[in-house]
C-alpha cells in the first residue's frame, strides 16, 4: 500500500509541476517593427506605444511611450525618423522607470532609420503592443524576417475620433467627434491599398467598409482582440468596433488615416507562452492524474494485495 500511495503522489507532483513550468523565451523572440513617417497634421498631435509583458507566470507589466509630434505649422515639422528616435527613446526610458527590476521590453532605433523595432529581453515574453496615432501618419507594421501567421500574431485596428481621447488636459478642446474628410487606407504586403472616403461616416461605418473591402482576411467585430487598457487621460476605452486579421498570413501590413478628425489604434496579440492557467486548460493533467490513481487501484487490487493474503 505504501508503494501504491508513494506512485500516486508521485504522479500528482510530476503532473502539477509540468503544468506550472515557465517558458523562458530567448531574447528577441518576440519582435515587431514600426515604421513611421511625418504627420499630416497642421497642429501638434500625439503618438503613443503600450506594450505589455510577462516574466514566467507572474503578472503582465505595461508601460506607455507617450510622445507629442509637432505638425506641419510648426517651424520643424518633425520627420519620420525623429519620430521614431523619439518613440524609441520614451519607451525605453519609461520601461526603465516603470518596471527598473522587470524591464522584459526594449525599442531599438537605428540612426537616420524612419523605423524602431520592440523586441522581448531574454527571460520574457511580450503579450500585447498597442500604437494610438492621432498624428495622422502612415505606418507600416512588420515582424522582422516572419509573416504575422508565422509568428502567431494576430492584429486589429480600431478606428477612433481624435476628439475621443484627452492626452492632456485641454488637448480636444473645440474639436469635434466627426470626420474631417479624408481617407483612410490598408495595405497589405505588395497588394494595391484599400482606400476609402471618410467624410460623413464614423468610426463603426468605417471599420465595416474596410473589413468588406479587405475580402476574407479581415472581419469586423464587437468585441475586442483585447481590451482596451484605460487609467486616466492618456488611454482610449474600446468604443464597439474594430477591424480583426487573425492569422494574417503577410509580412507587413500598412495603415494610413489622413483625416484630422480621426486617429487610429493597432493591436497587436502576441502568444502568450506564460498565460496563468486555469482549471479548464489543466483538463488534461487532471484527467491524466484520475486515470493513473485508476490503474494504480486495479494494480494494488489484482497483484499486491492477493500477494500479501498468500503471505498471511
Amino acid at each position: 500500500m505504501k508503494q501504491n500511495n508513494f506512485l500516486m503522489l508521485t504522479t500528482l507532483c510530476v503532473a502539477l509541476g509540468f503544468s506550472s513550468v515557465a517558458i523562458a523565451l530567448p531574447a528577441e523572440k518576440n519582435q515587431l517593427r514600426v515604421h513611421t513617417s511625418e504627420s499630416k497634421r497642421n497642429i501638434d498631435t500625439a503618438f503613443s506605444t503600450l506594450v505589455s509583458w510577462r516574466k514566467g507566470a507572474e503578472n503582465v507589466h505595461r508601460v506607455n511611450g507617450l510622445i507629442f509630434i509637432e505638425g506641419l505649422d510648426s517651424k520643424t515639422p518633425m520627420s519620420a525618423a525623429k519620430i521614431a528616435y523619439k518613440a524609441a527613446n520614451q519607451l525605453n526610458a519609461d520601461i526603465k522607470y516603470d518596471a527598473p527590476m522587470e524591464r522584459g521590453a526594449m525599442a531599438e532605433f537605428k540612426k537616420d532609420k524612419p523605423e524602431f523595432t520592440i523586441s522581448n529581453k531574454e527571460g520574457f515574453d511580450l503579450v500585447q503592443i498597442t500604437t494610438r496615432d492621432y498624428s495622422n501618419q502612415k505606418l507600416q507594421y512588420a515582424i522582422p524576417e516572419q509573416s504575422f501567421s508565422s509568428a502567431t500574431v494576430n492584429v486589429a485596428i480600431d478606428l477612433v475620433y481624435s476628439a475621443d481621447v484627452e492626452f492632456i488636459e485641454g488637448f480636444s478642446v473645440d474639436v469635434n467627434k466627426k470626420t474631417a474628410g479624408g481617407f483612410v487606407s490598408v495595405a497589405i504586403d505588395n497588394e494595391p491599398a484599400i482606400e476609402i472616403q471618410t467624410e460623413g461616416k464614423t468610426p463603426e461605418q468605417l471599420e465595416k467598409e474596410l473589413a468588406q473591402l479587405i475580402g476574407a482576411k479581415a472581419t469586423f467585430s464587437a468585441t475586442p482582440l483585447y481590451p482596451n487598457f484605460v487609467e486616466g487621460r492618456n488611454y482610449k476605452p474600446f468604443d464597439g468596433g474594430e477591424i480583426q486579421l487573425p492569422n494574417l498570413n503577410a509580412k507587413t501590413i500598412t495603415i494610413d488615416v489622413a483625416d484630422s478628425g480621426l486617429g487610429v489604434l493597432t493591436k497587436f496579440s502576441f502568444p502568450d507562452a506564460n498565460k496563468p492557467t486555469d482549471v479548464a486548460s489543466k483538463a488534461p493533467y487532471i484527467v491524466g492524474l484520475l486515470l493513473t490513481i485508476l490503474l494504480s487501484g486495479f494494480w494494488y487490487l489484482w497483484k499486491i494485495k492477493p500477494r500479501k493474503e498468500n503471505l498471511q
